[in-house]
């Protein structure tokens, strides 16, 4: 009894081995297709079982179980393409494998990280950056040079613009890329000019300004004496004839009238109107040519020009005229011919 006992608990633990590998094998089977046509088989052979048979151990111990690492487990893995991240569950093994799951489409020029044939492990995240290239089409101005030459006929230390400068344009190509939206390269690539620059030219004056002329002497103390006593010895004609060489003597301290003829005085009639005592409604500028009060006193001329006389105010014009040119008098020079 008692052997027949342990023989009929034999069987039960057999089949019940048998039952677990059986089992083993159809989980692994539905996990994995690594092993596809073994647990087919094995999956046949079962079948062929008849229910109402006792378990066949040899049958259900031909089986092979798969082994832990011919099973695929799926891993959750982060990726993020421009700024959007996401998770997804997958059993791939590279990084390409991983894309094609979450169906992420990858542009020639995206970048890609980890590369795609790179294998992954668990703490793999994948970057894909989103790069665009496009063209843009902008309109530059293009400055002018300036270019200065010595001119021998203006006085050292001026200058005459010859050639105004004026800036041309050009349309200008560009390649731009950008990296998930923002741009991190402007390459030029063609430029067509549409106006040429125009160079400014400035005349430098290179020559030595003339020597302001010598004063005029004035008369000796003896001569003025002799001329005194030489009068009061005169008859009562020669009174009256010294008397009218006073007058004229007044008239000639008075500076005499403004000039009538030539240069000076169609230079006097164009600034002032041919009027020794004119001064500007501004107060700045006086007589016949229009000195200022700090422009009169650098050519020797002292107190209000207005009230100089017209010769005077002549003379220092003419000194001006030597020192710097017509350009002191632009515009009525310029109307004149003079420049």
């Amino acid at each position: 009894m008692s052997s027949i006992f342990s023989g009929t608990l034999t069987k039960i633990v057999a089949q019940i081995a048998a039952l677990v590998l059986v089992v083993g094998g159809l989980a692994a089977f539905v996990i994995t297709q690594a092993n596809a046509d073994k647990s087919a088989t094995a999956t046949a052979d079962t079948a062929e079982q008849p229910a109402d048979e006792p378990l066949n151990i040899e049958r259900v111990s031909s089986i092979t179980p798969l082994s832990a690492d011919q099973i695929q487990l799926p891993r959750t893995i982060e990726i993020t393409v421009a700024d959007e991240t996401k998770e997804i569950l997958t059993t791939g093994e590279t990084v390409q494998e991983v894309l094609d799951n979450a169906e992420v489409s990858v542009g020639a020029d995206d970048k890609v990280s980890p590369q795609p044939d790179a294998t992954l492990n668990d703490s793999t995240n994948i970057v894909v950056t989103v790069v665009e290239k496009h063209e843009v089409t902008e309109e530059e101005t293009i400055e002018y040079d300036t270019t200065r030459k010595n001119d021998d006929s203006l006085e050292k230390g001026k200058t005459k613009t010859e050639t105004e400068g004026a800036n041309g344009t050009a349309v200008v190509t560009y390649e731009v890329v950008t990296e998930n939206g923002e741009e991190v390269d402007k390459t030029e690539i063609d430029r067509e000019v549409t106006k040429e620059p125009t160079d400014a030219v400035i005349l430098r004056g290179t020559k030595e300004p003339e020597p302001e002329p010598a004063p005029e002497p004035e008369p000796s103390s003896s001569s003025s004496s002799s001329s005194s006593s030489s009068s009061s010895s005169s008859s009562s004609s020669s009174s009256s004839s010294s008397s009218s060489s006073s007058s004229s003597s007044s008239s000639s301290n008075s500076g005499g009238g403004a000039p009538t003829s030539g240069v000076w005085a169609q230079l006097a009639q164009c600034e002032s109107g041919g009027n020794p005592s004119i001064v500007s409604s501004t107060g700045k500028y006086h007589g016949l040519y229009q000195f200022s009060v700090e422009t009169w006193q650098s050519v020797g001329g002292s107190g209000l020009p207005s009230q100089a006389s017209p010769a005077e105010q002549t003379q220092r014009a003419q000194m001006l005229q030597q020192r710097s040119g017509w350009g002191q008098w632009p515009a009525c020079a310029r109307s004149l011919g003079l420049l």
